[in-house]
């Protein structure tokens, strides 16, 4: 079965409203416990979990369903803990609420965490350019003064050189702002790019969260129709579908086989919650590559920056040196 058009989850995300009153009322009742779990959160992440507190303690069902929209990984798992006409008063739906804030927490830290393998390939490359720079900056123009007093003709390597040098010293300004109106054009066309200039394992992402949503909302008694489309609206708001029995052109195979095979709900849930799980790991090797190349070859790239600078400078004196001997 394929996820309904965009129509259909806006109207199914309206009715999640038992879930959401259900959440509410679980949730109010633990606020103090809530809160105690967003104190070891990131300052980043504890505004967003102070948020989530607050409108538990308010119990506005309109602000959960706003929040819901906003905030899809941390609401579907906590609203999937508290179905409704569950048992009350014995503790037990509030411990599997607290449970699923728990797990929520930790992927979210988890996930926040994705740039710490891009930090050591950031840092060789920053001192990359840094190291050039200097050396543009500061040593290559006393050498430029030397090699002016024997007026002779410079390999084209070392013109190049000291036309860069030129550059850095006195258009400094144009790099920043050409650095900063890249960053921003990066930012906003991001999302716009085709897949093939997209970091790898992006379909593994969108797919590995629909599942994961598509697992938790039909465990917790959803309709399939209803599930499928708050899913679907969750991963990608925007998705365009032109009829209900069309699916994203995201979806892997193996989700669009768990969506149409036919079993019975309990295997569906479970097959969805295994295909999740792959789909993170696979995810997560498609893009180790990132940090294993990247940090060699930013150590390569410096390496030879520096030595292409260093054999520029000297070969002049080199050749001077042959002609006077």
């Amino acid at each position: 079965m394929a996820p309904p058009d965009i129509t259909a989850a806006s109207a199914a995300t309206a009715a999640l409203g038992p879930w959401i009153g259900r959440a509410l009322e679980v949730g109010g009742g633990i606020i103090p416990a809530l809160r105690a779990l967003g104190a070891e959160l990131s300052p980043r992440r504890r505004a967003d979990w102070d948020e989530l507190c607050e409108t538990l303690a308010a119990g506005d069902a309109s602000r959960a369903s706003r929040a819901l929209e906003h905030d899809p990984d941390t609401w579907i798992p906590l609203l999937t803990a508290a179905a409704p006409g569950a048992t009350t008063g014995d503790g037990a739906s509030e411990a599997a609420f607290l449970a699923r804030a728990v797990d929520v927490v930790v992927t979210e830290d988890t996930k926040s965490r994705w740039w710490l393998p891009l930090v050591y390939p950031f840092l060789v490359t920053v001192m990359a350019l840094t190291v050039t720079s200097l050396l543009a900056v500061l040593v290559v123009p006393e050498f430029e003064k030397i090699l002016g007093d024997f007026g002779m003709r410079l390999p084209l390597m070392t013109e190049a050189l000291l036309g860069f040098s030129h550059f850095l010293r006195e258009g400094w300004g144009v790099l920043l702002a050409a650095a900063a109106v890249a960053t921003a054009l990066w930012l906003t066309a991001n999302r716009w790019w085709p897949s093939w200039l997209r970091l790898p394992g992006s379909r593994f992402a969108q797919s590995g969260r629909f599942a994961r949503f598509a697992a938790d909302l039909l465990a917790a008694g959803l309709p399939q129709p209803v599930a499928l489309a708050v899913a679907s609206r969750a991963v990608d708001p925007q998705a365009a579908m032109a009829a209900a029995d069309q699916q994203p052109r995201w979806l892997s195979a193996t989700v669009r086989h768990a969506l149409d095979g036919n079993m019975p709900a309990a295997a569906r849930v479970r097959l969805l919650d295994r295909i999740a799980t792959c789909h993170a790991l696979r995810l997560a090797a498609s893009r180790s590559w990132i940090s294993w190349c990247l940090g060699p070859v930013a150590v390569f790239i410096t390496g030879l920056l520096v030595f292409l600078m260093v054999l520029a400078l000297f070969m002049p004196l080199i050749k001077l040196v042959t002609d006077l001997s």
